[in-house]
């Protein structure tokens, strides 16, 4: 999906550039020696465009070639990319548009034991959404009022003395209520006054012993326009479901809401069909996706919500291929770093940086970072390539040996702040053999010495 820079680990252009004076690199590699991202093994939290879109340049861009190297952090064993997780809810929210008129709403309650329900003004002006709870009032299945007595009760279990706020003078309006085992299970009716109508009002129930649970599970982290990304929509209960109806909405980076998407079954399961109503034309970011469940459960009405976010990205490049990694040494023959050539394509001009990072394996089998590498420049239409470098001094720091491997190689669009390709296995691309008795010294600069008089790069047993 769409992340901020801090999310993708990566040092971006704004780094000084590292000057490679002295290095004696090989020959570009043929063809037949690279690898291609086709044919990479997809791992969890993978994104690989299918299709590339020309797009306006309308960012300023910044020109020059950027070439960075970094330290690991070998201390701790690679973290896994983020993969799409599922969002389960046994909530649901009703809301009153602001200037609306005084209404009757309906709330189902399946298990009131342990259940919890909020009134929550909208808008920021704390006068008027004080007013506007007093106009608030629920009433049970059998029409006795009930927000008080729940209210009293959640004054209790979060420890607030409301007689002593009641001898003191201070009246709270009802805004927390707990419900509990002796109140009726059913449909409990919620009846919103002219001020709360004015204002505005979430209406949010929850029900954590419910036997009924709704969960979405995003099928990639990120979606592009013309592929398959869509949402799996899981209601699952102990309970027999009659009636059941799913209403799915999306709502824009800017959490407008904007358009309906439609939910469908494929074979034993129900997809919310997001791909399907975003095209190049919409905006990248994160959208939000909110699932509404309603239905039956044992005779007895329930209402359910849930969110999800999925990334939207108009990708304009990606990684084509990536050569043979290879040693560059310096003059006295010491190897001052690993290389890798990545090839991208291109269909509109855009300043574009390529990460990886490299790590080694230690005697449990964990992979550690070792050392990272970015390189960014502007570039334009066409297929160009550029090169990771990870200085083999800074890779020395660790003390760990054996074959290095290149992980979390990523494409990232400075222009659009977007992540536009990722491989967390990196091609299984690996270093050629060396040992760090021949690695060149690093550069010390005084932040590497704080890190090695901290310790930061001793590895752990």
């Amino acid at each position: 999906m769409t992340f901020p820079r801090s999310l993708v680990q990566s040092s971006g252009w704004a780094l000084a550039v590292v000057l490679l004076g002295g290095f004696t690199p090989n020959a570009p590699e043929s063809s037949s020696s690279m690898s291609l991202a086709t044919s990479a093994r997809r791992v969890a939290g993978d994104v690989a465009p299918a299709r590339l879109f020309p797009r306006e340049v309308r960012e300023p861009l910044a020109p020059g070639l950027v070439s960075v190297s970094n330290p690991g952090a070998p201390q701790q064993p690679l973290v896994p990319p983020l993969a799409p997780e599922t969002r389960s809810s046994k909530s649901t929210v009703l809301h009153v548009a602001p200037g609306s008129a005084p209404q009757q709403l309906s709330l189902p309650i399946d298990t009131p034991e342990d259940a919890w329900v909020m009134f929550i003004p909208k808008g920021t002006d704390a006068q008027r959404g004080e007013q506007a709870l007093r106009d608030m009032s629920m009433f049970d299945p059998r029409g006795v009022r009930a927000d008080v007595r729940a209210a009293r009760s959640a004054d209790e279990a979060l420890g607030v003395n409301a007689s002593r706020l009641k001898a003191e003078g201070i009246s709270r309006p009802v805004t927390l209520m707990r419900m509990s085992r002796e109140m009726s299970a059913g449909a409990y009716q919620v009846r919103v006054g002219a001020e709360a109508a004015r204002v505005g009002m979430a209406i949010e129930v929850r029900l954590p012993s419910s036997p009924t649970e709704l969960s979405l599970t995003a099928s990639a982290m990120q979606f592009f326009p013309g592929e398959e990304g869509y949402v799996t929509v899981d209601l699952h209960s102990t309970a027999r479901l009659d009636k059941v109806r799913f209403e799915a909405t999306l709502y824009n980076p800017r959490f407008e809401r904007d358009r309906t998407v439609p939910v469908v079954q494929v074979g034993q399961e129900y997809r919310a069909l997001v791909s399907r109503v975003l095209s190049e034309r919409d905006e990248p970011g994160a959208w939000v996706l909110e699932v509404r469940a309603t239905g039956r459960s044992e005779g007895k009405d329930f209402d359910r919500l849930a969110q999800t976010s999925v990334g939207f990205a108009v990708p304009t490049a990606r990684i084509v291929s990536a050569g043979r990694p290879r040693l560059v040494r310096d003059a006295a023959g010491k190897v001052a770093s690993f290389e890798v050539d990545v090839v991208l394509e291109s269909q509109a001009r855009d300043r574009y940086e390529v990460s990886g990072t490299l790590v080694a394996t230690d005697r449990r089998g964990a992979e550690r970072p070792v050392a990272e590498a970015q390189v960014t420049d502007q570039l334009g239409v066409g297929s160009h390539t550029l090169t990771l470098r990870f200085d083999a001094g800074q890779v020395g720091l660790s003390r760990m040996e054996g074959a290095y491997a290149l992980r979390e190689l990523r494409l990232f669009s400075l222009g659009t702040n977007a992540l536009y390709h990722r491989l967390g296995r990196g091609l299984e691309l690996r270093m050629p053999a060396a040992s760090v008795a021949e690695f060149a010294a690093p550069v010390m600069t005084p932040a590497l010495e704080h890190r090695l008089k901290a310790g930061d790069f001793n590895v752990l047993p």
